[in-house]
């Protein structure tokens, strides 16, 4: 099985929406988008079937591939959930690589209607799991050993087939056994290019303005009740493992994207670990 996906049309997506200035994001250029550029579109939906999650991806540097594709398409997404995110106090401590998305504020109903034009489907998980869910607040439990339960929705998941392409954005009530308000949601969240809410780190930041798009997306799938993560470490020798992490705190990691009771800072080497797991 050969997974294609075109880097360019994606590109020029995310272009246009930098330049866009109107308030129609999903009228003006995202649906327009859709219908003009079918075969994207196609790729998508094949590289989201579950057989391609067996299938390797190379991240290659000098030339562009399925995941530096689908990592502009995060990006795009980065900009679509924006709206639905509080928005925090500037940091002196925030990078300035340019980085933050310099562009227009989506409308709220552009997220939904592109990735519905997509053909994606919906997170529909009543129960609280990190694969399918990003913390954004956490409401403390009474009970310390109360495990995390779903509040609130802010923004909607999607799944191209069994890819994830955006977890959905809640609150959660949970025990401190569990999670601590502060770090769950205002940790640095991991393989993430940009949140209003809280810092993001992924690969590209610190790098160029070119450099950057070299940048692979982090593959997770869903199948038949079980959680692949970031498949495409799994078919490489890892380059490099955090080892201030245990093999537990580092599959945590993995799963929540952010620290839960702990803040893990900024400048750990995640991209090489992998984990399955059945979603219960």
């Amino acid at each position: 099985m050969a997974l294609r996906f075109r880097y360019a049309p994606w590109r020029m997506l995310y272009q246009q929406l930098l330049e866009y200035g109107g308030d129609a994001w999903a009228d003006d250029v995202l649906l327009p988008w859709v219908e003009a550029h079918p075969r994207p579109v196609r790729d998508l939906r094949r590289i989201g079937q579950p057989e391609a999650m067996n299938v390797a991806v190379p991240n290659d540097h000098d030339n562009y591939t399925p995941l530096q594709a689908l990592y502009v398409l995060s990006r795009v997404l980065d900009v679509l959930i924006s709206p639905f995110q509080p928005e925090r106090p500037p940091d002196p401590a925030d990078r300035a690589d340019g980085s933050p998305w310099p562009g227009k504020a989506p409308d709220e109903g552009a997220y939904e209607a592109f990735c519905s034009a997509l053909g994606c489907a919906k997170v529909a998980e009543e129960r609280f799991h990190p694969f399918f869910h990003e913390i954004v607040a956490v409401q403390p439990a009474a009970d310390p050993q109360e495990p995390p339960s779903l509040i609130a929705e802010h923004w909607p998941g999607f799944l191209a087939g069994s890819l994830l392409l955006a977890r959905a954005g809640v609150t959660v009530r949970a025990g401190s056994r569990w999670l601590d308000p502060h770090v769950a949601a205002g940790s640095p969240l991991y393989w993430s290019w940009w949140r209003r809410n809280r810092p993001a780190v992924d690969e590209s930041h610190g790098w160029g303005p070119n450099s950057q798009w070299r940048t692979g997306f982090r593959r997770d799938y869903y199948v038949k009740g079980q959680a692949f993560y970031n498949v495409d470490a799994a078919f490489r020798a890892p380059r490099h493992l955090p080892e201030e992490l245990t093999i537990t705190e580092q599959r945590e990691l993995l799963r929540y994207r952010c620290g839960t009771l702990h803040d893990p800072g900024t400048g750990l080497w995640m991209w090489d670990v992998s984990h399955a797991e059945a979603v219960r």
